[in-house]
């Protein structure tokens, strides 16, 4: 086989007798769509393994992306097609990243503490810092120095300088300013940059700063002091406590749970911790290098043998066999603490122990643990697991030898996913090879969930370019749960994301225009009831426009299951669910004579709302429910009756002091003009809808000849709408005054120009004799004006005229002009 192209794929035997649904799944295994089949001789059960969080800081957009998207297929796979799902989620809380992140946070913390001032001390270590991150990460001459950095950066980033102060400035811009911005799409390459510099212009501007606050300074420079505190040699050499490790983790771990909640992302079957399957990790290394895939090195590390492992008939890079051999994937799959990942050789111990991996592509199984890490006992000394073995572990400890599915970023499938595979693969494998030949198969179907981008880049914490899923739900924030997850439907689970104006405006559109619909129809429902307790007849006619309103809502059933067959299909099932909701919108729109029946409607927005809550966009959804429940960005639970009640009633009680004080003041002294009244009372009505109503929720839609339609629609939307018509308004009349001004100017033009007496028009030095009209008779010098000329001077005599006795009255004058 090539080592660019993918091995064959074992499809899972079919069970006979057992119905399973057409379900087909993009399988990253085949690079095409495999019909599903569980390893569940009933067809009921699921298992299923996800690559869960690793826990050093704040969840962003990128991490949403990958955990609402797999929970929206989780819930279809349990909710629509019925699977028992057992869900398996890992935490890696023992990790490159987090021992790192906490022995720096600790170091940062510590030399705050004992330099609790700012002063000259300070600020000549912080200098020192700075170098060594210029160093580092810039190409700045050595001589660059905090005084003439700025300059630096204008001149050799003059692109990138710009971007960085476009970005501070849109701080304080409004979302709308930020959506009419042009975006700028850079490359991971340039991101990173950008990244460095932002971080290094903030720190300069500390250092260069006189001000003594301590707070500020350490807030602009901790991030060139933390790898900086790091890298002192005295540090190097430090113990530290197992439990700054762990603090930091579980800190995180609850973090990242609470977000998850607030996402309304269900919680696993299953949580995983790699800290509480130390031994099991152990066990698993054991046996491989028992079986001769695995060889410890002098040091106290373990490491897979992938050429003794492909030796015995197996593939290895099974997902991605184009990246095999990519160094900077192995480097970053190997961790920030693995010192020189390219370093091999054959070399022995007198004890016939090799001092380094064999080959540059080998990857750890187990770490020894070097100064300043975490560690745990191994027959081959104090250590911790590499980060691929620790999925292997967890996941075949608690779903065994065989899974039907493994989900995680699409960033994960080499190294990680692919060395997950070869190590698992060699663990359970018998040596026996399969009546087809294949080796054995641990997952069935690896699903890998497509990139969050922003402005381009894939959305990381190392690059600093990513927005926390707190920020994001925050007031101001942009983003709720619910509209996060809109915009996670319209892409699809393996597709990129680009988070741009087209995308957002498109979940916008999809969020409001369902709930038009939603707040329609209870609203018809409810004036429905108040006619019924009234003893007032209701229709409910059936005729073939109903008829084809139920016939749309079959269609759209049988299409939205074609889409979820297809794959998970959101993006064509939301499509479908729009068209039929314009469907049922025309029938709402029918004109009032034209009877209508609550049945069809109430039938389609129930299946909606069932199908929506399926895919998670209502935690709060009941059984039969229409619409969803309204939500607030932080999951705010609902107020108490007296709160919530309040505010309207303030609005009636308002209202009707307005009514009463006007017709009384009526009464007392009558107006004179009979229309008066009935005007103060319309604007009263029309303060109440326009202005009163709308921030607390209550939509009024005035129809002809009926009763006004009224409406619970989320305030905010309500807002935007009103803002929306302002704004629109506004603008409308600043175009009228614009265009007013310009014929004004336009007039004034013709004026000056109408305003030319035509008796004295052609008073100047090119003539010498005019008649008694003010027309040329001779040119200067006497000579007697050519006819074709004379023709000329007489048309434009007379236009000249016309145009004069207009200007004189539009200026309301008298006057005489020569005939």
């Amino acid at each position: 086989m090539s080592a660019r192209t993918q091995p064959p794929w074992t499809a899972p035997p079919k069970h006979e007798g057992v119905a399973l649904p057409p379900l087909t799944l993009y399988n990253s295994l085949t690079r095409t769509k495999t019909p599903f089949i569980p390893l569940d001789p009933n067809g009921k059960k699921i298992t299923w393994y996800c690559c869960g969080p690793t826990v050093y800081d704040a969840g962003h957009l990128g991490h949403a992306r990958n955990y609402v998207t797999t929970d929206i297929i989780r819930r279809i796979a349990r909710d629509y097609f019925g699977w028992d799902v057992f869900f398996v989620q890992n935490v890696t809380d023992v990790d490159d990243k987090i021992i790192l992140r906490a022995r720096q946070q600790f170091l940062f913390e510590e030399y705050r503490a004992a330099n609790p001032s700012i002063n000259d001390s300070v600020k000549a270590f912080t200098l020192e810092a700075w170098k060594a991150y210029v160093k580092k990460n810039v190409a700045a001459a050595e001589s660059t120095t905090p005084s003439d950095f700025v300059a630096w950066v204008q001149s050799n980033h003059a692109d990138l300088y710009a971007l960085i102060q476009a970005d501070e400035a849109a701080k304080t811009k409004t979302e709308k300013d930020k959506e009419e911005d042009n975006q700028v799409y850079l490359d991971e390459k340039q991101t990173k940059v950008k990244m460095h510099l932002r971080t290094l212009l903030t720190a300069t501007s500390a250092i260069n700063s006189s001000s003594t606050d301590a707070d500020a300074f350490y807030a602009a420079t901790s991030s060139i002091l933390l790898p900086y505190l790091d890298s002192l040699p005295e540090n190097k050499t430090r113990e530290y406590s197992q439990d700054i490790f762990a603090k930091l983790s579980t800190y995180w771990e609850n973090h990242f749970n609470e977000d998850m909640k607030k996402l309304n992302v269900l919680p696993p079957t299953v949580t995983t911790r790699v800290s509480e399957f130390i031994p099991q990790n152990v066990d698993f290394v054991q046996k491989l290098v028992e079986k001769g895939l695995a060889y410890p090195t002098v040091d106290g590390s373990v490491y897979f043998d992938i050429a003794e492992y492909e030796k015995r008939g197996h593939h290895y890079a099974k997902l991605e066999p184009w990246n095999r051999g990519n160094s900077d994937l192995l480097a970053d799959g190997e961790g920030a603490l693995a010192g020189n990942t390219e370093a091999a050789t054959t070399e022995t111990d007198e004890a016939g122990v090799l001092k380094a991996k064999k080959s540059p592509n080998d990857f750890a199984l187990w770490k020894a643990s070097k100064q300043g890490e975490p560690k745990w006992p191994s027959p081959w000394g104090q250590g911790r697991p590499g980060w691929h073995i620790e999925c292997s572990v967890m996941c075949s400890e608690v779903l065994g030898g065989r899974v039907d599915i493994h989900t995680g970023g699409i960033d994960l499938a080499f190294p990680h996913h692919d060395n997950e595979l070869a190590q698992s693969e060699a663990y359970w494998d018998d040596g026996c090879c399969t009546t087809s030949g294949e080796r054995h198969q641990w997952i069935n179907y690896f699903l890998h969930m497509g990139h969050l981008s922003i402005q381009g880049s894939k959305m990381s914490k190392s690059l600093k370019n990513f927005v926390s899923i707190r920020e994001a739900l925050a007031e101001g924030g942009g983003w709720t749960p619910r509209s996060l997850r809109i915009v996670f439907l319209l892409g699809g689970w393996k597709e990129g994301v680009e988070i741009g104006k087209a995308l957002i405006t498109e979940a916008k559109s999809l969020e409001g225009k369902l709930n038009k619909f939603f707040t329609n129809v209870r609203a018809m429902i409810s004036e429905a009831d108040e006619k019924t307790a009234r003893n007032e007849f209701v229709p409910q006619p059936f005729t073939s426009t109903e008829r084809d309103l139920f016939a749309a809502l079959d269609k759209t059933r049988a299409e939205v299951h074609g889409h979820l067959c297809n794959s998970f299909n959101t993006s064509d099932t939301l499509a479908s669910l729009s068209n039929l909701v314009t469907t049922a919108n025309l029938y709402i729109a029918l004109p009032p004579t034209t009877p209508k029946s609550l049945a069809p409607l109430i039938e389609i927005a129930r299946w909606i709302t069932w199908l929506l809550q399926v895919f998670g966009l209502d935690p709060n959804g009941t059984k039969d429910a229409i619409g969803w429940t309204a939500e607030s960005a932080d999951g705010a639970s609902s107020e108490s009756k007296e709160k919530t009640l309040m505010p309207y009633l303030r609005a009636l009680s308002e209202f009707r002091d307005e009514v009463r004080d006007t017709a009384m003041a009526a009464m007392k002294s009558p107006p004179s003009d009979a229309k008066a009244l009935p005007k103060q009372l319309l604007g009263f009505t029309d303060k109440l809808r326009n202005s009163t109503l709308p921030p607390l929720g209550v939509s009024l839609d005035d129809r002809d000849g009926q009763a006004a339609l009224v409406k619970l629609v989320d305030p905010a939307v309500l807002l935007a709408e009103q803002r929306e018509k302002e704004e629109k308004a506004a603008k409308k009349a600043e175009e009228k005054a614009k265009r007013i001004e310009a014929e004004r100017k336009a007039q004034e033009e013709k004026d000056k120009k109408d305003s030319v007496d035509p008796a004295t028009m052609f008073k100047t030095d090119e003539y010498e004799a005019w008649d008694e009209n003010g027309l040329p008779t001779k040119l200067k010098g006497g000579e007697e004006l050519p006819k074709s000329r004379v023709k000329k001077v007489e048309k434009l005599y007379k236009a000249q005229k016309k145009a004069y006795e207009g200007w004189l009255a539009r200026q309301g004058k008298k006057g005489d002009v020569v005939a």
